[in-house]
């Protein structure tokens, strides 16, 4: 039952509120006026600022790009068949799945090899990133000139390792075009350009506003430098995987030049501008200011109005949330509303695994230092657990400190044990956690959500009996 409150009760609270609408208001003044005097103190210095932005989110997300999809291949990898050439390999659907017009997944043999969802295949076994692989070595290839159906590409490689041995390599090609969007779309591509290079020097993708060069040092060998810089001195800061800040000259502009290593293989980003033409922008902007702190004042007073509205109607639905409030995870009544439903599913569109877990003794952290660091351990656990699962996945705070996770979607029988593994591994990195996980399969026909259940409970005192930290099976 809801309990109204009376009117004195409700007066402190919107005075309380009032006031930080205010305070807020008078904050967001002072942070514009402070702005203002900022772009006239010094305009170059935000150039500076800002190119390196530019370039550490091309960096995040080359580096989330390829983290993400080597993730995925080892996966991909740790339960597919190696190559026999019979066509009757377990992954050849999964392959086929995967042909788009921006990536492709194929896999190779120990031969050299590689199949494709269309049935085709190709010789590689000349090629460096294969070479590589066959060695044990996950890799990312440099940009290969029409290697992905005439267009240039980029390869990322694992190696299918069956008894200690290399049976094979899953590999994923990726067309470069996909990257120079990304880009092109750049805020600041309408002042000058980005590109990706190795430290070699040769130049391996680029916006479209980059003359076409081999190698940066041929994009930049009829430049004019100043104050002891030059070519060379680049050239030994890239040599040895250095960020670095280049300001050169073309037809007496000034051009602005940061570098830096992706930390993949040996590749470099670089964002360039010119430095007249994003200036001038920027005093445009100062020109702008004072409307912009009026303007701004004003729809801040609408938006917390706005907000004040949507916090009101969202108190009154607080009880009915889907999430558990400290892990974001799902809570218990909603997720058997959602695994019921999803048990009712045939073939791949249905949960297929229980995965029960329960944090290895978690009232010895709540004793010895507290249940506010027990709360931030059962907020990491959520987060692993989310990082380490699909979405399509259902992850459940069960009670305390146990959870369990439903897996959905995937027929490999080994996948939830390779998942459990890469939790725990997950877990002991983080240096905090330690859990036990019991883990059952679904039957084919089986919707019993609470027999499931018990079957992964069962499994989880089996992991604990055997001494913690691990996982175990009940079939």
């Amino acid at each position: 039952m809801i309990n109204h409150r009376d009117g004195n009760h409700y007066l402190p609270k919107i005075m309380g509120m009032f006031g930080l609408v205010v305070s807020i208001i008078a904050g967001i003044l002072a942070m514009n006026l402070y702005y203002f005097r900022e772009v006239e103190k010094s305009l170059v210095d935000q150039t500076y600022r800002d190119i390196k932005l530019e370039n550490d989110k091309i960096l995040s997300y080359l580096q989330n790009l390829t983290e993400s999809k080597l993730e995925w291949l080892e996966l991909f990898a740790s339960f597919s068949d190696p190559p026999d050439g019979s066509g009757n390999e377990s992954w050849w659907e999964l392959v086929a799945e995967n042909e788009k017009e921006t990536s492709r997944l194929g896999v190779a043999d120990d031969k050299g090899t590689i199949y494709y969802g269309n049935h085709e295949s190709a010789d590689i076994s000349a090629r460096a990133y294969y070479q590589k692989v066959m060695k044990g070595e996950k890799n990312i290839s440099r940009l290969l000139p029409g290697g992905f159906d005439g267009q240039d590409g980029i390869v990322l490689a694992v190696p299918i390792i069956r008894d200690s041995k290399v049976k094979g390599a899953a590999c994923l090609e990726y067309s470069a075009a996909e990257i120079e969007k990304y880009l092109d779309d750049s805020p600041l591509s309408r002042y000058g350009a980005n590109f990706i290079f190795t430290q070699e020097g040769q130049i391996m993708v680029s916006s479209s506003g980059i003359d076409r060069k081999d190698t940066v040092y041929e994009l930049l060998k009829n430049m004019e430098f100043r104050n002891g810089q030059s070519l060379e001195q680049m050239r030994e800061v890239v040599e040895s995987g250095q960020t670095g800040f280049l300001i050169y000259y073309e037809n007496g502009k000034k051009r602005l030049l940061l570098f830096q290593p992706t930390g993949i293989e040996d590749w470099m980003t670089a964002s360039l501008v010119e430095a007249e033409r994003y200036e001038s922008m920027l005093n445009r902007i100062r020109g702008l200011t004072l409307g912009f702190i009026t303007s701004s004042t004003l729809m801040l007073v609408c938006a917390i109005l706005l907000i004040l509205g949507i916090l009101h109607y969202r108190k009154k639905e607080e009880k009915r949330a889907q999430k558990d409030y400290l892990t974001g995870v799902y809570t218990r009544e909603t997720a058997r509303k959602l695994v019921s439903q999803g048990l009712k599913g045939v073939g791949n569109k249905r949960f297929y695994a229980c995965m029960f877990l329960d944090i290895d003794d978690f009232k010895k952290i709540n004793d010895t230092f507290g249940h506010h660091k027990g709360d931030l351990v059962l907020v990491e656990v959520g987060q692993i657990l989310s990082a380490c699962t699909r979405q399509e996945d259902v992850i459940v705070r069960f009670g305390g400190d146990e959870f369990c996770i439903w897996l959905y979607g995937m027929r490999g029988r080994k996948q939830p044990e390779a998942i459990a593994a890469r939790i725990l591994n997950a877990f002991n990195i983080s240096g905090n956690i330690h859990a036990s996980i019991g883990i059952t399969l679904v039957g084919e026909n089986e919707n019993d959500y609470d027999a499931i259940l018990k079957r992964a409970d069962e499994a989880l005192y089996q992991a604990k009996r055997k001494g913690k930290n691990q996982y175990a099976v009940n079939r």
